[in-house]
């Protein structure tokens, strides 16, 4: 090897242990998601829940699991939660755009946690009309949650089994989103934000009804 290739391959070694950990650090850096207004937690009301005789055992995990019509589902699980939304940023949270009111998407898991495997049919998220709240800096909004199917619709979790399942909750909040109904003669300014934000994992119990004293 010559002197003039020695030093061009050099010069290319010595380049690219110098750029690449540049180039790897501007790619994490493009690729980190936004951080969230707020800070998101569920509440347990009650911790301790009754599990039916008529929804125990492998009988009724077979049912949910080869049901075809979500129409013949029975209702999920009654649960008393509460969704907490701390605002922790400098600048105005929303929820419900355009006044739709939204729950969040639960996830439920469990050794007795069964789901309709087989659905030919389904239905959407149940709709209602609410104000669009604001969450200001420092202030906090709670929703409360009485289902494991808390927006309507198809039912996704139900419990078969006596035991101990956590749940999350996940649910999306905006910044820069504008008043609704606008007021007269007013365009949005800006293009408003979306977070997906996901609570920690909270734990609840569920016992027989024959064991629930």
């Amino acid at each position: 090897m010559n002197l003039n290739r020695f030093l061009a391959l050099f010069f290319v070694l010595c380049f690219s242990s110098s750029v690449a950990p540049l180039l790897a650090e501007n790619s994490a850096k493009k690729e980190s998601p936004p951080v969230s207004p707020v800070e998101s937690r569920l509440i347990v009301k009650q911790a301790k829940y009754v599990l039916p005789k008529s929804r125990y055992g492998k009988a009724f995990r077979k049912r949910i699991e080869a049901e075809t019509d979500d129409d013949k589902l029975p209702a999920a699980p009654k649960v008393d939660l509460v969704l907490e939304l701390k605002n922790i940023s400098k600048e105005d949270v929303m929820i419900f755009p355009r006044g739709a009111l939204i729950y969040p998407d639960l996830t439920v898991k469990g050794q007795g946690v069964v789901q309709p495997e087989n659905l030919r049919t389904a239905s959407g998220e149940s709709s209602s009309s609410s104000i669009q709240p604001t969450i200001q800096p420092g202030k906090t909004y709670r929703l409360s949650i009485n289902s494991l199917n808390p927006n309507g619709g198809t039912p996704w979790f139900f419990w078969c089994e006596p035991g101990e399942y956590t749940i999350t909750a996940t649910y999306t909040v905006y910044t820069g989103l504008p008043p609704f109904p606008l007021p007269d003669n007013t365009k949005p300014k800006g293009k408003p934000k979306k977070f997906n934000v996901t609570t920690p994992p909270v734990k609840v119990k569920v016992v027989l009804e024959d064991n629930a004293e």
